[in-house]
């Protein structure tokens, strides 16, 4: 990753929370909040890997709308949880281009518990099982 593009994803990390402010979401509109507030700087709002940042990375950000159909179809619900909440390690994430959300979380007064950061994570997964590619 460029200098510019590490200093430009660690303010997003650091500063979308404060921006977006603190209090409780729902679950319904929890996964979609978070993956605005912390996944489309770099996956894009739509999670076709064209965020704002995303030039700035050696390798693009993956196009997340195509996990189903990377998986014969199937959308890969675990593979997807593990890969977010950073304990399985996965190519691009855990590294300086992106974080482990599951650390990242759980440093979060709204979700500092470990089952807040399981619920806050399934509600990530959930909203990106809807925005899979039909074809």
């Amino acid at each position: 990753m460029k200098p510019y593009g590490m200093l430009a994803a660690a303010f997003i990390v650091v500063l979308t929370p404060a921006l977006l402010g603190a209090g409780g979401q729902s679950s319904s509109s929890g996964g979609a909040n978070d993956f605005n507030a912390y996944c489309a700087s770099c996956h894009g709002s739509t999670a076709k890997g064209d965020g704002p940042i995303a030039s700035s990375f050696r390798r693009r950000p993956a196009d997340l709308t195509k996990l189903a159909q990377r998986n014969n179809g199937v959308y890969p619900s675990d593979m997807v949880f593990k890969t977010i909440d950073g304990k399985t390690p996965v190519s691009g994430h855990g590294g300086p281009d992106m974080p482990t959300w599951g650390d990242v979380f759980s440093k979060s007064s709204e979700s500092s518990t470990a089952e807040a950061v399981r619920l806050r994570i399934d509600s990530l997964v959930k909203y990106l099982e809807t925005l899979q590619d039909k074809k």
